[in-house]
């Protein structure tokens, strides 16, 4: 039952005048079906947007000289240094290239311990016998 249904319902009620009871458990119903709309709202798309939020502010937080970065404009790169008082990033595009970038501008971080390890792994580079 949506809710322009139960608000018909719920007019169509007061017109006629139905007995006291009636007419609160509808009201009631509504007001449950309400909550019950909003609570899943909530849990499907506010939650884990929220918690997506949090983990890119950690990510961007975390960045140090050294590390790759890749913008939210495609532009790959070198962090050259953190400016947390103005925070920016500072990317070494090519050799005589350097952008600054804000913080928020960077969607995806490579560590150097992300790059080194997945080079060492016994996966698809490993000789085979």
């Amino acid at each position: 039952m949506d809710w322009l249904t139960a608000l018909a319902l719920m007019a169509q009620g007061a017109a006629t005048q139905p007995a006291a009871g009636q007419g609160q458990s509808q009201l009631l119903y509504f007001f449950a079906m309400m909550a019950v709309i909003m609570l899943l709202f909530y849990i499907i798309i506010l939650r884990p947007q929220r918690q997506e939020q949090q983990r890119q502010e950690a990510i961007r937080n975390a960045i140090k000289k050294g590390d790759r970065v890749i913008t939210i404009g495609g532009i790959h790169g070198t962090v050259l240094g953190v400016d947390t008082t103005n925070n920016t990033v500072s990317v070494q595009v090519d050799r005589n290239v350097k952008i600054d970038f804000s913080k928020n501008a960077i969607a995806t971080v490579i560590t150097k311990e992300e790059k080194s390890g997945g080079d060492k792994g016994g996966g698809d580079n490993a000789k085979k016998s």
